[in-house]
């Protein structure tokens, strides 16, 4: 495991704790933040609250693992997959992909990457 693997944990968990507001204003987020979309619809509202609850979880268990190395092994493989996963539904998914949801694929794919390094020991 990389010795770096604290100061990733970290970073990531912050960024990926910024879902969280989605729980409470998921049209907005969806709109300007995250995907770049715009909905009224309930049942998509839902499932953005659920994504936002379910991100700002793996968020807090990347927090928490930056300061536990007894549970860091685990947590960067939930968030190398977590990140990972994101970015290839956004990029190898068969619909319109907007601007705002490849720039949040993209970064995925990058803290996904840096998560999976860490784990291979780079």
């Amino acid at each position: 495991m990389s010795a770096h693997a604290g100061t990733v944990l970290l970073v990531v968990g912050l960024y990926t704790l910024l879902a969280l507001p989605q729980v409470l204003v998921p049209r907005l987020f969806l709109a300007r933040v995250t995907f770049g979309v715009q909905t009224d619809d309930a049942f998509t509202l839902l499932l953005a609250r659920h994504w936002a609850v379910l991100a700002a979880l793996v968020g807090g268990l990347l927090l928490y693992a930056a300061f536990h190395p007894e549970v860091q092994r685990p947590a960067l493989l939930l968030g190398a997959v977590e990140k990972l996963a994101l970015a290839a539904l956004v990029f190898l998914g068969r619909w319109k992909r907007t601007p705002g949801a490849t720039r949040l694929a993209a970064a995925d794919a990058l803290m996904g990457a840096a998560l999976a390094g860490c784990l291979l020991g780079l």
